[in-house]
């Protein structure tokens, strides 16, 4: 499978062979990969001669942080600290504003959510989001745009272990979730944890970025994080009900009108095998990112009429 899927995919394959690892549910829904086991090791974007030093730059610091999500967990201390005090937190959210993040999340994580034959070693989740360059979206499809997905992946997975090894220098047990790939899925997780909510394109909404992010997590043996008993942003499923730009833009027909409900209790949004090829072949899309009416229009002007 090429050094690169070798050194992602063995590491985090180890996971669910630990001793009390979370598994997946029997009918949980597969991941879908860039780099798949038949895969030559190569990420399938189109690049450019000119382009080749950028990506090489960060496909190599990106295949390291993806490793070292899985691979770290042995530094954990073997009896983890189960509860946090609020200044501790508040350190912590300090923190992550330094990385570069937004606001963080809080929530249990439901099996259902854990991609089949992954795992985690704890089911308590602290969502991490990152927000992506504006005007590099708004070239999207492009060579910028690309890289600049690419640059948001590579830091955001940074943060996620830095946060991580936060946590256990504090005596916690924790395991980075990088936002290329990881093993659970994020906007739903995002949704729980009172972050936002989810659009017609199935990408999590929320006061900050509009869809203009990206997601991963942390998974910690912090039994007590502040969950969010309630979501505020319900009403973004309605406006996206009235609106539908996403579906009219999208190029590949990929986000359904009527998303579907499987019995696991997970739902479909978009249809992967139309989206991920010209997600790979159109420099990373993003054109529903890009037109979507929360990323042209503020999140408190789009409430406000919509509740006016």
């Amino acid at each position: 499978m090429g050094r690169f899927g070798r050194g992602v995919f063995e590491p985090e394959d180890r996971l669910s062979k630990l001793e009390g690892a979370i598994g997946a549910l029997a009918d949980a829904p597969a991941r879908f990969d860039f780099i798949g086991p038949e895969s030559s090791g190569e990420m399938s974007f189109p690049v450019s001669l000119s382009a080749i030093p950028s990506m090489l730059r960060i496909m190599g610091p990106m295949r390291e942080n993806m490793n070292l999500a899985s691979t770290s967990v042995d530094e954990n201390p073997v009896e983890p600290k189960v509860e946090v005090d609020e200044p501790t937190l508040e350190e912590l959210r300090g923190y992550a504003r330094s990385l570069g993040l937004g606001e963080l999340g809080y929530t249990k994580l439901p099996r259902k959510l854990i991609f089949k034959e992954k795992a985690v070693l704890y089911d308590n989740v602290i969502v991490l989001s990152m927000e992506m360059d504006r005007a590099k979206i708004e070239k999207a499809p492009s060579p910028e745009t690309r890289i600049m997905i690419m640059e948001t992946y590579n830091e955001l997975g940074i943060a996620a272990n830095r946060i991580t090894e936060f946590l256990r220098e504090r005596g916690y047990g924790a395991q980075a979730g990088h936002p290329l790939g990881g093993v659970t899925i994020y906007p739903p997780l995002g949704e729980l944890a009172g972050m936002g909510w989810h659009g017609r394109h199935g990408m999590l909404i929320t006061p900050e970025y509009g869809p203009r992010h990206r997601l991963a997590a942390v998974y910690t043996s912090i039994g007590n994080l502040p969950l969010s008993d309630m979501n505020s942003h319900a009403w973004i499923g309605e406006f996206c009900k009235t609106c539908g730009r996403c579906i009219e833009a999208c190029p590949s027909g990929a986000i359904l009108d009527t998303p579907v409900s499987h019995e696991n209790g997970v739902v479909t949004h978009i249809e992967r095998d139309l989206c991920f090829p010209v997600f790979l072949r159109q420099h990373g899309c993003s054109i529903c990112i890009k037109e979507c009416t929360f990323n042209r229009t503020s999140y408190e002007s789009l409430r406000s009429n919509w509740e006016g």
